[in-house]
């Protein structure tokens, strides 16, 4: 959906012509919200991978393949988002490191999790 509904929009602009500079905006800020694409909005991102981290290390003793899962899917927003950096969203906010920080803080309480809950999985009868 990221690269499919610009391109729409572009095409619906050009009237599908695909030339150099062909354009029915008439200002600059509509040009420039039709063609730079989306604001890129990192705290879902943290949010994502802190859910996936949590949850295959809660349930990642009983059920041994969450790891590999965790492993293509964490992979698989890294390609994904480096992706759509280079090709799809504007530059990103400049950010101090607050956000990784506190996202840093949040995960190194994870294998903690993993340790008890694995514990409690593997002696409770």
């Amino acid at each position: 959906m990221a690269f499919f509904v610009p391109f729409v929009k572009q095409a619906l602009d050009t009237k599908g012509r695909f030339r150099k500079f062909p354009t029915k905006k008439t200002g600059t800020a509509p040009f420039i919200a039709l063609y730079s694409g989306p604001d890129y909005v990192l705290h879902f991102k943290y949010s994502g991978v802190i859910n996936v981290v949590y949850v295959t290390m809660m349930y990642g003793v009983g059920m041994p393949l969450l790891f590999p899962i965790a492993a293509v899917n964490l992979f698989t927003q890294w390609i994904c988002e480096r992706t759509l950096m280079a090709y799809v969203v504007r530059l990103p906010p400049a950010l101090d490191q607050k956000l990784t920080v506190n996202a840093i803080l949040l995960l190194k309480y994870a294998p903690l999790l993993l340790l008890f809950n694995g514990y409690w999985m593997l002696s409770n009868k």
